[in-house]
């Protein structure tokens, strides 16, 4: 018997064990998702305030500002690109198409698989999202490219990994 809010919404199918799996799964790729894609807007505004104080307007002399001055702000950018793709990447990744059936083979170990699999996700994209945390358009030209670019590979390593032990059910 349902009580409450939940009252006018008594015909709409209740969580099955199976559905409980897919929120799950959705909620742990969105929260991952959500940390990349703050990195990656964070980046983006450190990009657009660096063009904004730090490269002088273009005049009739000299056109177009020098290369080294837009270095900074081009690896920002490229940064901030590669933050979403591994964004869009983590929140859209498949999930078996029949989550009563995968239900029945994460019982026991592929549950707790499952589970290590989705702490090792959530934990790199926390890592990740950390490499650029607190990125001002002062300190752009620091900002640790490499160490991001390796953040990123683990958190695709781990959602491939992921991906294929889902598919493998």
């Amino acid at each position: 018997m349902v009580h409450g809010a939940f009252e006018p919404l008594a015909g709409v199918d209740h969580y099955t064990e199976a559905g409980r799996l897919r929120a799950d799964d959705l909620a742990v790729r969105g929260h991952a998702a959500e940390m990349l894609a703050h990195a990656a807007q964070a980046l983006m505004a450190a990009a657009a305030e660096y063009r904004r104080t730090h490269v002088p307007p273009p005049t009739r002399e000299q056109p177009f500002p020098p290369p080294e001055l837009l270095e900074p702000a081009v690896v920002a950018r490229r940064c901030a690109d590669r933050y979403a793709s591994v964004a869009d990447r983590v929140r859209n990744a498949a999930f078996p198409p029949d989550p009563k059936k995968a239900w029945k083979k994460l019982r026991g170990p592929g549950a707790a698989r499952l589970l290590d699999l989705d702490r090792s996700l959530v934990g790199q994209a926390e890592y990740a999202a950390a490499v650029v945390n607190g990125v001002v358009a002062e300190l752009l030209a620091e900002v640790p490219a490499r160490e991001a670019d390796e953040a990123l590979a683990a958190v695709t390593a781990t959602l491939d990994e992921r991906t294929a032990f889902l598919k493998a059910l």
